[in-house]
């Protein structure tokens, strides 16, 4: 596998043309753009390599190496004999109605790689529908042996406006309400997948009920049978107006056996009901999340994947834009990437819109996805 980037002010037709010289011999080809240059990259990337499967989405800033860069637009060059990683990918469209139609050709992509021995993961990057797309997918995969890992894709114009639509680029063109799959077979060794949340239930911390929801427009109306804001304000002090003030310190979360998947707020509306990023159930067990000693999690994460995976090919990373604010407000963005370079070693990623893991989306969540491998080298290209 090789690594290319964008030099600092170089346009995008440049680099574009610089790209094309690599693209003999190329079978897939993943990038990672800046916001609004989607469209552009799309169609410069399916020309700079003609022969191969070209897919991309944009992200707020895109981890590289040592540092978030926001200007920066970094290819992923996987070889028809790729040494290291075997690569090929796919488009699932229509995701929020039928992503089951795709079964027979994941399967088909996956079993062409080779027989899955923890060596090969499903990376994927969605537009929407996560909690179907997410369930239709590892019920594909999992017979084969393959985990998913992936993100959603997203813009800061949501911010601002909810009716943002977000987009994944795919041979070309970008679409609306799909999906596009990255499957990866790992030449050297496993292939690990990490999860990191900075949050967690306080002791004695009450359980709640989502007694009342709306699936479509991921609405959570109640809990306990009461307004799910009046729920939260009492538990927590805080008054239905400054709720969103506080989602990146306490958060609402799902719980699933012993573990928590952070779910989102992003509005509350007059009745009390409060918006969130991911879809809540009825039935649903939640709780009110506290953070948590945020350096000491990241260091506990270094350290398991270190002694999990002590040779390390390559680390890819997915980050919750709320993660990214996260550390904006407590002033240590860089140091954050710093630390966590010094200990895996150089990593690239995007910052997303939601975390897909095996058979769970979540939101406020940093995954790690790590390939094994001592005798490995990944090539960055100047």
């Amino acid at each position: 596998m090789e690594i290319m980037r964008s030099r600092r002010g170089e346009s995008l037709a440049t680099f574009s043309m610089r790209a094309h010289r690599r693209a003999k011999g190329m079978a897939v080809v993943l990038f990672l753009t800046p916001q609004d240059c989607l469209a552009e990259a799309a169609q410069r990337m399916a020309k700079a390599f003609p022969e191969s499967v070209t897919l991309g989405l944009e992200s707020v800033r895109i981890f590289d190496g040592d540092h978030l860069d926001e200007d920066c637009m970094m290819l992923f060059l996987f070889g028809k004999d790729d040494p290291d990683i075997l690569a090929d990918a796919m488009l699932l469209e229509n995701i929020s109605e039928a992503p089951v139609q795709y079964v027979l050709e994941v399967q088909r992509k996956v079993c062409g790689l080779g027989v899955a021995n923890l060596d090969t993961v499903c990376l994927e990057f969605c537009t929407n529908s996560e909690g179907k797309l997410v369930t239709t997918l590892t019920a594909m995969l999992a017979p084969l042996g393959v985990p998913l890992f992936g993100g959603s894709a997203f813009h800061t114009d949501a911010l601002t406006d909810p009716e943002t639509r977000f987009q994944v680029a795919y041979q070309g063109r970008t679409y609306e309400d799909a999906c596009i799959a990255l499957f990866l077979k790992n030449l050297h060794g496993r292939v690990m997948l990490f999860r990191e949340i900075f949050y967690g239930v306080r002791p004695g911390a009450p359980m709640h009920l989502a007694t009342k929801v709306d699936l479509s427009t991921r609405r959570l109306i109640e809990l306990d049978d009461r307004p799910a804001a009046d729920v939260y304000s009492e538990e927590t002090g805080i008054g239905r107006g400054k709720i969103l003030e506080h989602v990146l310190d306490r958060p609402i979360g799902r719980m699933l056996g012993s573990e928590v998947f952070v779910i989102s707020m992003r509005g509350v509306e007059p009745d009390g009901a409060v918006d969130t990023v991911k879809t809540v159930n009825l039935n649903d067990a939640i709780y009110i999340l506290d953070s948590e000693d945020y350096d000491r999690i990241a260091w506990e994460t270094a350290k398991r994947i270190c002694t999990t995976v002590p040779h390390r090919m390559f680390v890819f990373t997915v980050e919750c834009f709320h993660r990214y604010q996260f550390y904006e407000r407590h002033g240590i963005t860089e140091q954050a990437v710093q630390k966590r370079a010094a200990a895996l070693g150089p990593y690239y990623g995007v910052i997303s819109g939601g975390e897909q893991l095996r058979g769970q989306n979540s939101n406020q969540t940093g995954l790690f996805l790590v390939f094994e491998g001592k005798e490995g080298t990944i090539h960055e290209i100047e």
